[in-house]
């Protein structure tokens, strides 16, 4: 545990944190203790962490936690290289989002471990309301800022709709998978009172994400639930029929909303307005060309002439900085977190727990195709935050309470000695 859980984050963030300083005592020869701040943080948190498993004998999948702290370490050494970690004198409620989702990983992770994951599955209704309420209350008292609504100091809670409605869903999908499997010559069948049922239940929060004007969670939440669909029934037709019934409503409602229409128009075509929207992709794209295969060497680039680099443009630090090389190594980590979620999932012992466990991993994962996907010009821009990389407080818990629900998933029997100990 102790190599799989430490030696991966430590050989990803100390030489990243390392470059940094370098840079830094060139330009200035003189650091005050602050430069080593984010490095401290890091490494109580990863300590933390593997005290915690250890006592607390974690007998589930290494490659969850250690994939997450490795790339947790590179999102710490990012923010630091762009200045958003600039001191812990006045720590900023971003900053204290770090301590808040470690505790709130592991607290999930101890609460809901040994199969206990699967009281939730009778309280989905709680889940779903929460969920509602959360969304309705951003809408109603947040503020209009780039399109959606956020609370004061840029808060935007509904990253927390994610884990309450993938735990919501599951419970619906995995107690009528037997009626949803109904069939015909391949294609599936069920009965009409079932699928009523969902959609009338997914309908709220999607029409609320819709009115907050969030397009780019509304997209996550619905892929994630034909991913998870599928994984209860088998049926590749949901799959497929649902994805092109995403594009087709995606075509339809993109160019409804002035939002949209801009992204659209910068995905299209960026050079017809080259210093208005179509400026951040630009420069990202100039980002990435000019880090080639081995990028400019980490803190010798130009990051901030990308417009939010800190969240919606984070990978273009990895592109400009670290290269193609880099890039794929980042995003070799963010396989091994999905295809360690995956595995979890198939290894759970209840219907219940490997749904649940399927669409964390599938929110994780449509999530970075999403950022990666609208920073490289390969789809219009979402306005997804990058898991664990992108500069922002609520995401950060999020992904770590996601990643805590994982482990518990994962971690559905005591130890053979513990068990043998009480015998």
């Amino acid at each position: 545990m102790f190599l799989h859980l430490v030696l991966l984050p430590l050989l990803v963030f100390v030489p990243l944190h390392l470059s940094v300083l370098a840079v830094r005592v060139a330009n200035a020869p003189e650091l005050g203790w602050p430069e080593l701040a984010p490095a401290a943080v890091f490494l109580a948190a990863l300590l933390v962490v593997w005290v915690a498993l250890r006592l607390g004998r974690y007998a589930g999948s290494p490659a969850v936690p250690s994939a997450a702290m490795a790339l947790l370490g590179t999102g710490i050494a990012l923010q630091y290289r762009i200045g958003t970690l600039r001191t812990v004198e006045a720590p900023t409620p971003s900053q204290l989002a770090l301590p808040i989702g470690i505790a709130t990983m592991l607290a999930v992770w101890l609460l809901l471990r040994r199969r206990r994951i699967e009281r939730l599955e009778p309280l989905w209704g709680v889940f779903l309301g929460a969920a509602v309420a959360v969304i309705a209350g951003v809408i109603v008292a947040g503020r209009g800022f780039r399109g959606a609504f956020y609370l004061a100091g840029g808060m935007n809670p509904v990253e927390i709709v994610k884990p309450l409605l993938v735990v919501s869903v599951a419970s619906l999908l995995s107690g009528h998978r037997r009626l949803l499997r109904r069939g015909f010559l391949g294609i599936p069948l069920p009965p009409l009172n079932i699928l009523a049922t969902v959609g009338v239940l997914w309908a709220p929060p999607m029409l609320l994400l819709v009115a907050q004007g969030d397009l780019g969670m509304f997209a996550l939440m619905n892929a994630t639930l034909l991913v998870m669909l599928y994984a209860v029934t088998n049926r590749s037709l949901y799959l497929v029929g649902g994805f092109a019934a995403l594009f087709a409503v995606a075509a339809v409602a993109i160019p409804m909303t002035d939002r949209g229409r801009v992204r659209l128009a910068a995905w299209l075509d960026p050079f017809s307005s080259e210093t208005g929207t179509g400026w951040q992709i630009l420069q990202a794209l100039v980002a990435y060309y000019s880090g080639g295969i081995w990028g400019t060497g980490f803190g010798a680039g130009s990051p901030n002439a990308v417009p939010i680099v800190e969240s919606d443009f984070v990978y273009a630090i990895v592109g400009e900085e670290l290269g193609m090389t880099g890039c794929a190594a980042v995003l070799l980590l963010y396989g091994a977190l999905v295809f360690g979620g995956l595995r979890i999932a198939s290894r759970a012992r209840s219907a219940y727990a490997s749904c649940v466990a399927t669409g964390l991993t599938a929110c994780l994962g449509l999530q970075t195709l999403l950022n990666v996907g609208g920073c490289t010009k390969a789809i219009p821009l979402t306005g997804i935050p990058l898991p664990l990389l992108s500069h922002g407080g609520s995401s950060l818990v999020t992904t770590l309470l996601m990643t805590g629900l994982l482990l518990a998933i994962s971690d559905e029997e005591p130890p053979l000695g513990a068990r043998s100990g009480r015998s």
